[in-house]
């Protein structure tokens, strides 16, 4: 039996902190000075930002081959309670942080231009600082409570930024929609914790992993037994709180990671700059939620893992349905990145921890890439606009035929594009296989009515294919439909390519999307990835240990990854040629064809609006929430208030009554007891005359009165 303080005990002085410490403080230093130095804002914070990734880089090459260096220092002490704060840099914190660090400064390098014309663009480039901070900080630290801490500072800076132009009503309601859809989130990710700390009594992560493999279940209850300070601690829950501490911090992760039902907030979310979308769906805010469920991964239980894989599998599917209809271009990938980093919860939840981070990876890649790509046609088209040429330039519809005016765009766009339907030689296709793969064998060992997510899984193949290709069809193939659209007197200005800061950091995240970075495999099993990063064992009691495909029958493997392959290629081939026929180059659309405001059918509809989600919660629960309000309101002001109110009244009537009693009762008695001592003082003065045969006459009368009641 071990003593939670010595293993959260201080550790010796490690100079990795210095670089921490930099790594945390330049972000930061960014977001308060950009706002003094307004003309040089942009150039200086993406220095900043240059800097740190050149220190991710320099950390990575030093501490690649560890297996992790913790530092962990006394935060401060109540009694007997003691609050620390620890930092972990393994594999998966170096690998995090080249990857924020370098999508950061190709966000901000990229935004020097899309930027360059905003007035508040020196706010903009410190909100971005203050976005990097707060992410750098859940990757370094290794204690929940500061996780958390920084979890909502990554809340916080993507209500700014999101709200980022606030004139506009539609970005002010999308910053407080992600707001108030995180905080329901995060409820439960306080749960876990308190629930955690209630059996452990540290919200470091080293103690609660180490606790948690002396842990057992005994009788049905949880029960964990350790030393804190020399006497021994024994605590004991019901064996289903194990369970609902994961879950409930996996709560934190579906509002973070916008997975169903809370992932309403994120296609709005698209109101803010398209670079903090970049920033915000690749590396940013929805790969939070994915990389806390990475860190607490070995503490799930199997119950907690199979609601992991459920919520994935669904948020997958549902916002791929809803991707294929959009018109906006940055729906679309929003809706896109839903889907995605539903494969990665997924992946999460049947045990597949490193094809969950590989997705993650590939996923920043080729997502940043398709976001900078459309934020460049967005930007130039936006060029085109004019006195008389009013028009929605994330609209699909207007577009067609831009590969002809914007070559590198395309060929970027396109190859990230790829990488996102899942095709071979693309990076995506090794992640994506590698989550269809290990949900093929966590399936096929569950068996049941676990088989509807695998069926989820493949389906979602093709409808990404499909909404990928017909996305790539209606922007950049056949003929630009603007100049169809706009008034016959009015002059459209031609075109353009957008200049370096536009083409530099979409080449960069399209040679990233390409498999060979990983590897020249088909398989994601023999990438570098794969060989950094192993599966963790698991700790919590009964559990069950992930999948190693590893160290399945060699042969039986070879066939599974065959069949799960070719059915995978099959399937986004097929999206392919769906999108094709509908969405061919060069077919011929009419004008209504623009003024469409949402597709027509059933299933169009139910895609377009996302499976009526918002319609739920605004007619039925905010309605709800509403009526519920208006009848507390109600029973506050009749029934609280009431009693509230006769209370008073009654001390009123009651201070009234005491104040009669007193004036009357009490002042009548004293002045009565006055007026008798008084006439009683008048008698005996006047028996007191001087006159002494006055009082011989009394004192005989006094005593014949005596003896008359002695005798009879």
């Amino acid at each position: 039996m071990i003593d939670l303080n010595d293993i959260i005990s201080t550790t010796e002085f490690n100079p990795l902190i210095y670089w921490i410490i930099a790594l945390m403080a330049i972000p930061l230093l960014s977001f308060f000075t950009t706002t003094f130095i307004k003309k040089i804002a942009p150039a200086w914070a993406t220095l900043l930002l240059g800097v740190n990734l050149l220190i991710s880089i320099y950390l990575a090459s030093q501490y690649w081959d560890t297996t992790g260096v913790s530092i962990r220092g006394n935060w401060f002490s109540i009694g007997d309670t003691q609050l620390t704060y620890s930092f972990l840099i393994d594999q998966l914190a170096l690998i995090m942080l080249v990857v924020v660090n370098f999508i950061s400064v190709l966000v901000h390098f990229f935004s020097m231009e899309y930027m360059r014309h905003d007035e508040n663009k020196s706010r903009y480039f410190g909100l971005l600082g203050l976005f990097t901070f707060s992410m750098l900080g859940i990757i370094l630290f290794y204690d929940l409570l500061f996780i958390f801490i920084f979890w909502e500072l990554v809340g916080l800076s993507s209500f700014l930024l999101i709200g980022f132009w606030f004139e506009k009503k539609s970005a002010s309601l999308a910053a407080n929609k992600a707001f108030i859809m995180n905080r329901i989130g995060d409820l439960g990710f306080i749960t876990g914790l308190m629930i955690l700390y209630s059996q452990f009594q540290t919200f470091d992560l080293e103690g609660i992993k180490s606790l948690t493999v002396l842990s057992s279940i005994e009788d049905g209850n949880w029960v964990a037994e350790y030393f804190k300070n020399g006497e021994l601690v024994r605590n004991s829950l019901d064996g289903r709180w194990l369970s609902a501490a994961g879950i409930a911090l996996f709560c934190g992760a579906v509002g973070k990671s916008a997975q169903f039902p809370l992932q309403v907030w994120l296609p709005d979310a698209m109101e803010g700059p398209t670079p903090v979308s970049a920033l915000i769906h690749a590396a940013t805010m929805v790969a939070a939620g994915v990389f806390m469920i990475a860190r607490i991964f070995v503490i799930l239980d199997a119950q907690a893992l199979e609601v992991v894989a459920v919520v994935g599998a669904i948020t997958a599917f549902m916002a791929a349905v809803a991707a294929f209809s959009q018109f906006d271009i940055k729906k679309v990938l929003a809706y896109s990145t839903i889907s995605q980093l539903g494969y990665m919860v997924l992946a999460m939840g049947v045990g597949a921890y490193t094809a969950g981070l590989f997705h993650l990876v590939t996923h920043a890649m080729f997502k940043a890439g398709l976001f900078l790509s459309a934020g460049t046609i967005i930007h130039q088209l936006h060029q085109l606009e004019g006195k008389d040429i009013n028009f929605d330039p994330q609209d699909m519809r207007v577009m067609g035929g831009l590969r002809k005016y914007m070559p590198v765009t395309f060929i970027c766009f396109l190859i990230c594009a790829l990488a996102l339907a899942g095709l071979p030689g693309f990076s995506g296709f090794l992640s994506k296989d590698a989550i269809l793969l290990n949900t093929a064998v966590w399936v096929d060992e569950k068996g049941g009515g676990f088989y509807f997510i695998e069926v989820l899984a493949f389906a979602t193949v093709l409808i990404t294919a499909f909404y990928t290709f017909r996305m790539i069809f209606l922007v950049f193939t056949g003929d630009f439909r603007l100049p169809k659209l706009i008034p016959a007197n009015a002059t459209l200005k031609p075109l353009k390519e957008g200049n370096g800061f536009l083409k530099l950091p979409m080449v960069l995240l399209a040679i990233g999307s390409l498999s060979v970075i990983f590897g020249f495999t088909m398989k994601a099993e023999d990438t570098w990835f794969y060989q950094l990063i192993q599966d963790p064992i698991f700790l919590v009691p009964e559990s069950y240990a992930a999948f190693n495909l590893m160290d399945l029958p060699h042969e039986w493997f070879e066939n599974l990854h065959f069949r799960v392959a070719t059915i995978s290629i099959g399937l986004a081939l097929s999206g392919l040629v769906i999108a094709y026929f509908l969405f061919k180059p060069g077919a011929k659309y009419s004008a209504s064809f623009a003024e469409k405001r949402e597709p027509i059918g059933l299933v169009g509809q139910v895609s377009f609006y996302h499976w009526y989600q918002n319609a739920l919660y605004e007619k039925v629960i905010l309605k709800f929430i509403m009526w519920s309000a208006k009848r507390i309101a109600w029973f506050d002001r009749v029934i609280l208030d009431g009693f509230i109110n006769f209370i008073a009244k009654f001390q009123v009537v009651f201070a009234h009554l005491i104040a009669w009693f007193d004036r009357n009762i009490i002042d009548g008695f004293v002045h009565l007891t006055t007026y008798t001592t008084g006439r009683v003082g008048q008698l005996t003065r006047s028996v007191q005359s001087g006159n002494v045969q006055a009082y011989i006459m009394a004192a005989l009368a006094f005593l014949i009165l005596m003896l008359i009641w002695l005798l009879f």
